[in-house]
């Protein structure tokens, strides 16, 4: 282990906790998320210590996947150094666990805070080093904590909820939530259902395009499980009018793509009008174009493309030629 500089006692650690005065009071601090994951029958004395760890030894947690929970931008961070100035440090300590035969640390809790304080030109920062972390439950850690900060990020609750269905899931765990234990007592210990974090789970199912929309309020979560049951494809089709997109028109859209998905059925039922003519025509004429600009990106070199309109417009002509009866009467 890196050298300790010093181990804070029981005085100092109610110091810095009790400026997270938020947190404490709505029960949303990490002590909780640990208590749940770890046991709250344990003795966590013994499993954690706390340390002024130099900034530049911990690195970015292992297992968030292919995807994140949102970020502050760098001018939020850059706007919350003022106030560690005025405290002296973070609010809460982060939470790290120590990397198999190194010096180095894996962030589990407190990326955020570790930002600012990399901002703020700190040098070290207070941590809970968490002994003989598994990386089961340093997942279980990583998603709760930012689950119960983000609790009004839709977004966020999916993919947090999802990490911990998964990991659950690869223990061998059946992925019903009522049937496991240990995702009942986190689903109770973060205050939300069993019915809400099935519906984050089945947001899972839409695509990135639409999450934003979710997140300002542009889609409910219900309709937003409608349309997670249909095709990315057609999910794409609708999203310019996602806005105006309810539960109940969810569920048309559902039946629709059962009973076989047309864009005009799905843009009347959404908007509540019928495609114009022109519509429909600009509609094509943009994917027939798309379509010919990845043909000719793919299979012509640069040197004719100054006679690229000459080449197509004579292509078009033979191909009418062959099929007289698709010809436009002047």
């Amino acid at each position: 282990m890196a050298k300790k500089k010093f181990m804070l006692d029981e005085a100092e650690m109610d110091a810095i906790l009790d400026e997270d005065i938020s947190a404490l009071d709505t029960g949303r601090s990490d002590q909780k998320i640990l208590d749940i994951v770890r046991g709250s029958g344990r003795e966590l004395t013994a499993a954690q210590d706390f340390y002024e760890i130099p900034v530049d030894l911990i690195d970015p947690f292992s297992m968030k996947g292919s995807s994140d929970f949102s970020r502050w931008s760098d001018e939020e961070v850059q706007n919350a150094v003022p106030t560690f100035r005025q405290y002296g440090g973070s609010f809460e300590p982060i939470i790290v666990r120590q990397k198999q035969g190194s010096d180095r640390f894996e962030l589990i809790a407190g990326e955020q805070r570790l930002r600012v304080t990399r901002a703020a030109g700190a040098k070290t920062i207070t941590a809970r080093v968490i002994r003989n972390c598994s990386d089961s439950e340093a997942l279980d850690i990583f998603a709760l904590t930012n689950i119960q900060r983000r609790s009004t990020v839709i977004s966020d609750q999916i993919y947090g909820w999802g990490l911990v269905v998964e990991n659950h899931s690869n223990q061998g765990a059946r992925s019903d939530l009522g049937a496991q234990d240990t995702l009942t007592a986190y689903i109770k210990g973060v205050q939300t259902s069993r019915s809400q974090v099935y519906r984050y789970l089945a947001l899972r199912s839409l695509i990135p395009e639409l999450l934003p929309a979710l997140d300002e309020g542009k889609l409910s979560m219900r309709a937003g499980e409608k349309i997670a049951a249909l095709t990315p494809e057609h999910q794409k089709t609708i999203m310019p009018h996602v806005h105006l997109i309810s539960e109940s028109i969810g569920a048309q859209l559902v039946e629709l793509e059962k009973s076989g998905w047309d864009d005009n059925t799905a843009f009347e039922i959404v908007t509540g009008k019928k495609k114009s003519k022109r519509q429909n025509y600009d509609s094509s004429m943009r994917t027939a174009m798309l379509h010919a600009r990845k043909y000719v990106a793919g299979h012509f070199n640069e040197a004719c493309y100054k006679d690229l309109s000459t080449i197509i417009v004579d292509a078009l002509e033979a191909w009418l030629e062959q099929h007289p009866d698709m010809r436009r009467e002047k």
